[in-house]
Order: C-alpha cells, then structure tokens, then sequence
C-alpha cells in the first residue's frame, strides 16, 4: 500500500510540474496609398494626305504622386490601320519614337513602336517618373513620336475619309 501511495504522489507531483502550452496570434495590416498621376497623349489630329513622317507629339505623365524606384508606369499602345466606311482598302501605318539620349548631346535613337507594345516611365531616385525610355536602352528618353505611311500604301488608297485610333492603356507596376 505504502508502494501504491508513493507511486501516486509521484504522479500528482509530475502533474503539478506539468506546463500548459498556450498559442496566441497578433494579425498585423497596412493600407498603401494608390499611387496617382496623369496621362497626357497626343491630340487628334489631321494627317496630310501622301506624308510619310508626321510627328503627332509624346505621351508624357504629370502630375505623378506615390511612386518610389522600383513602382513604375507601363503604358500599352494599341492602334488600327486607317480605314474608311465607304471603301474596302485601308492604309497601314507605324508608330516610331524618337529618343533622345539623357547624359550628353549624343545622336538620338529610334524605335519601333508596334500595336501592342509598350512604353515604361520608370521612377527615378528622387520619386519622379521619367519620359518613356527606350525598349534597349534607359539612358534615351523619348521627345516625339511619328505616324509613318509609305508612298506605295497612300498609292493604294480608294478615295474616302480614312480614320484610325490608337489607345493608351496604362497601369502601375513594380519591378
């Protein structure tokens, strides 16, 4: 009885020993401010009949508040040939940006700029979004951009008025 006795008290006294294992959580929130800006395009305008180069301005971004290095503007271009409702041809044309380099007087570059591409502003050290940097190469910013037409597709045209759109599509992204 005196074995039975002591095997007890030895168990209640490692009961008593015993911790209790608890488990709490702390959920932790922020809210980030949407970034902010405004997207400048060209105007409508009139291309001349028979032109090949015909400088339609820049997209630019003003007016850009809660943007660090590293949170940047994409802007997608999408465009359509010229086409006219009374007629069945239509007249393709191109985009192509001039980029000017950033450092020095170096020659400028030009791109490409097809439907369906885009343009990156990037945000620079000082939190401002730079103009649209060249696809190859960030050190040339662009300055203007051209609707270019060769001789042989105005050759081609039906008489008519042709209209075409180019869309801009913009949104924030991270790198």
């Amino acid at each position: 009885m005196k074995k039975l006795f002591a095997i007890l008290l030895a168990v209640m006294l490692f009961a008593s020993m015993a911790t209790i294992a608890s488990a709490e959580t702390t959920t932790l929130t922020t809210t980030v401010p949407a970034a902010t800006y405004t997207l400048n395009v060209p105007a409508d305008q009139k291309i001349t009949y028979g032109k090949n180069y015909t400088e339609i301005g820049t997209v630019t971004i003003t007016d850009a508040n809660g943007f660090a290095p590293g949170k940047n503007v994409k802007v997608t271009v999408s465009y359509t040939d010229f086409t006219c409702e009374d007629v069945t041809t239509t007249i393709p044309f191109y985009l192509s940006g001039t980029y000017c380099y950033t450092y020095s007087s170096a020659g400028d570059k030009y791109s490409t700029i097809n439907s369906g591409d885009s343009m990156l502003f990037k945000c620079d050290t000082i939190n401002r979004l730079t103009n649209a940097l060249h696809p190859d190469d960030a050190d040339y910013k662009m300055t203007k951009m051209e609707v270019r037409i060769s001789s042989n597709d105005w050759g081609k045209a039906l008489a008519g008025e042709y209209t075409a759109t180019i869309n801009f599509t913009a949104e924030v992204v991270a790198e």
